[in-house]
């Protein structure tokens, strides 16, 4: 089955590395033209440099989505280069493995600012932008932790749960402009914020043999795979799914115990 997303428009947050740039990367290749936004510049820029090589059009945008003023900014560039936006997909994120104990107030208030205000803030901004589009789409992407955690991951856990109830919320609000919003909520993914968990144990390998043995699948993800799901649920073949939250993860959530 073949997924396009020509003529369309995405902007993809955090989307230097990781997770977001495999999702951008698919997108291009689906036919997309791709917004790469992110803090880094240097792997922005090259996620962008990916995205024109594939054979879409690309823009990079350095800018911090906490910050109501960059993300305005931000989306007077995408109106002024593009004109309009189809597919907005919210993957920007920040963690800390701390207990509750050890969070500090700013470390909590820094994490809820990046990964849940981010994305009422991305979404306020691009409304005027996806108004414009017939087939206009809201991808927030959170996580399994949202639905089962491990210890040391509270401000995370609690922010990525609040992103299932808000896609919940915009599908209602948004459904009023024949927007539709979805949720997905990747597990262990290849990608530097697992990697950086693996490093802080005291053997990685170990780890990341233990964890892909907890997979029914037998291994962890890749950011295409989340990519994938997101170019077909963008698509006009994915036009009835709204409102609901994915998750993607190999079959981590559906065991019992490890």
């Amino acid at each position: 089955m073949e997924i396009s997303l020509k003529n369309r428009v995405a902007l993809v947050t955090g989307s230097a590395q990781g997770i977001g740039a495999g999702i951008a990367r698919v997108l291009a290749r689906a036919g997309a033209d791709v917004v790469v936004c992110d803090i880094q510049a240097e792997g922005g820029q090259a996620t962008a440099a990916e995205v024109a090589e594939i054979g879409s059009r690309s823009l990079f945008v350095l800018a911090d989505i906490s910050d109501p003023v960059a993300v305005s900014a931000m989306m007077d560039q995408v109106a002024a280069e593009f004109g309009h936006l189809d597919i907005l997909v919210n993957n920007a994120a920040i963690e800390y493995f701390r207990s509750i104990e050890d969070t500090t107030i700013d470390e909590w208030d820094r994490t809820q600012e990046v990964d849940l205000k981010g994305i009422f803030l991305m979404t306020k901004f691009a409304l005027p932008l996806l108004k414009k589009s017939d087939h206009a789409v809201v991808v927030n992407i959170s996580s399994v932790h949202s639905v089962a955690t491990i210890p040391d991951l509270g401000a995370y856990a609690a922010a990525k749960g609040g992103i299932v109830a808000l896609t919940r919320s915009l599908a209602q609000d948004l459904g009023r402009e024949e927007i539709r919003a979805i949720c997905v909520s990747p597990g262990f993914i290849n990608s530097p914020m697992a990697q950086a968990w693996f490093d802080s144990q005291p053997d990685p390998q170990a780890a990341l043999d233990r964890v892909d043995a907890m997979h029914p699948v037998g291994h962890i993800g890749e950011p295409e795979d989340i990519g994938n799901f997101i170019a077909f649920a963008c698509s006009d073949k994915g036009g009835f799914i709204n409102g609901v939250n994915v998750v993607i993860d190999g079959g981590l959530t559906s065991k019992l115990h490890h």
